[in-house]
């Protein structure tokens, strides 16, 4: 793997793959009538805010270490609700590597390659239910959800 690679999957796939993943669950949380949504791509200082109608956008300094949607509603999600919005996000991502797979078909490049493996990856390791140090992953709150009575 060249160096250029490597950089691309960091700076450039990473952080693309993350904004498909999230906007995934803005759409589920839209879609289930969210009162506010919130998306933050990164950690550290915020470099960029914008806020549109309802929906808020974020981006940090360390943009390439991860993201989060945050949605809420004067009345709580149901949970098919909840179901939708956190399977939302990996379907996103498993339909973005889809689209990369066509494109690689039509134009093979490393770039696209590298691109649709990583939406690729992010589906499926959000869609396994795990929850590590405080956090949960978008399968997990599935399982939660299935298993509430």
């Amino acid at each position: 793997m060249t160096m250029a690679i490597v950089l691309y999957l960091v700076f450039v796939a990473g952080p693309v793959g993350t904004i498909v993943h999230e906007l995934g669950h803005a759409i589920g949380a839209k879609w289930a009538g969210a009162d506010k949504i919130v998306l933050s791509i990164g950690s550290g200082k915020v470099i960029h805010y914008s806020r549109w109608k309802t929906m808020s956008f974020c981006i940090r300094m360390l943009f390439f270490f991860g993201g989060m949607a945050y949605s809420e509603r004067a009345v709580p999600y149901r949970r098919e609700e909840a179901i939708v919005i956190a399977a939302a996000g990996p379907l996103i991502s498993a339909s973005a590597a889809v689209v990369c797979f066509v494109s690689y078909n039509l134009y093979p490049a490393d770039y696209i390659l590298v691109l649709m493996l990583f939406h690729l990856w992010i589906a499926i390791i959000n869609i396994i239910p795990f929850h590590l140090k405080g956090k949960q992953s978008d399968g997990y709150v599935i399982y939660k959800a299935i298993a509430q009575k």
